[in-house]
């Protein structure tokens, strides 16, 4: 018993043969391509890995220099006399322009003395000045 025995089952089977090995060439070469896609994006991906690397040890580099500033900073500051505040003993400002207006004195006087505004202290006077008999 022949298998091929008629002209168009021979056709027929390389025909089909045909269509197998054009498919499989087609799918050998999709299948490169592929690869080579994906090594093109793995290779992209590392590269932009690399570059992160690189941002993040600036960054961290930038982050020790400014800490490292920061804390000359504090050192200065601490170093630093604190700014000169009165003493409780010494009367500031409104205590002082209070007393000098319950002594009697000018209001261009006390605005001088004291640091208070000129119609601050005429007001302290008016208000806490020694009355005037008429």
């Amino acid at each position: 018993m022949e298998l091929l025995t008629e002209p168009d089952e021979l056709v027929f089977f390389f025909g089909r043969a045909a269509i197998l090995v054009a498919a499989f060439i087609v799918f050998a070469i999709t299948f490169h391509r592929w690869r080579v896609a994906g090594e093109r994006d793995m290779q992209r991906v590392l590269d932009e890995l690399a570059q992160a690397r690189r941002d993040t040890r600036a960054l961290a580099t930038a982050a020790e220099e400014l800490v490292g500033r920061v804390v000359g900073l504090e050192d200065k500051l601490q170093a630093k006399e604190p700014l000169v505040a009165a003493s409780p003993r010494e009367p500031r400002g409104y205590d002082l322009a209070l007393r000098l207006a319950r002594a009697g004195t000018a209001p261009d006087e006390i605005a001088e003395t004291s640091g208070v505004t000129q119609r601050e202290a005429e007001l302290l006077v008016r208000l806490h000045g020694p009355r005037q008999t008429a």
